[in-house]
């Protein structure tokens, strides 16, 4: 398996299609299942829709990420586990952008060869003590 060519992909296209805004994000939908948890600045929800909603929240309408480092190593299943570091900007906010960890763990949609689903995801923002 060539964990860092499935976690390069995953990376533009998750990113690629959040910043495109709230009926662009919708589709990462197709990412998730009902085992999925997001942990999003500490809450957590667990489910597609659940996940979905706490990404299309309004106060989110308009991010845009820079990707900065994106790591990848295998792990358990033939799953992949991406870190990924960047800043995004909220609301066109280019002048202030705001540093950001994630973390996903991708595992192996059952029945679909080559196929991904995001079983876990950690995200954090990043401020200076």
């Amino acid at each position: 398996m060539d964990f860092a060519s499935i976690a390069n992909s995953f990376v533009q296209h998750y990113y690629t299609t959040f910043d495109g805004g709230l009926t662009a994000r919708q589709s990462l939908a197709a990412l998730y299942r009902p085992e999925s948890m997001l942990t999003w600045e500490g809450a957590q929800v667990q489910g597609q829709s659940n996940v979905i909603a706490a990404l299309t929240k309004p106060e989110l309408a308009t991010v845009k990420h820079r990707v900065n480092t994106n790591d990848a190593q295998p792990a358990p299943g033939g799953g992949v586990l991406v870190a990924v570091t960047g800043s995004l900007a909220v609301d066109n906010a280019f002048d202030k952008p705001l540093p950001f960890a994630e973390t996903f763990t991708l595992q192996p949609i059952p029945g679909q060869p080559g196929g991904f689903f995001i079983h876990n995801q950690v995200f954090r923002l990043i401020f200076a003590a």
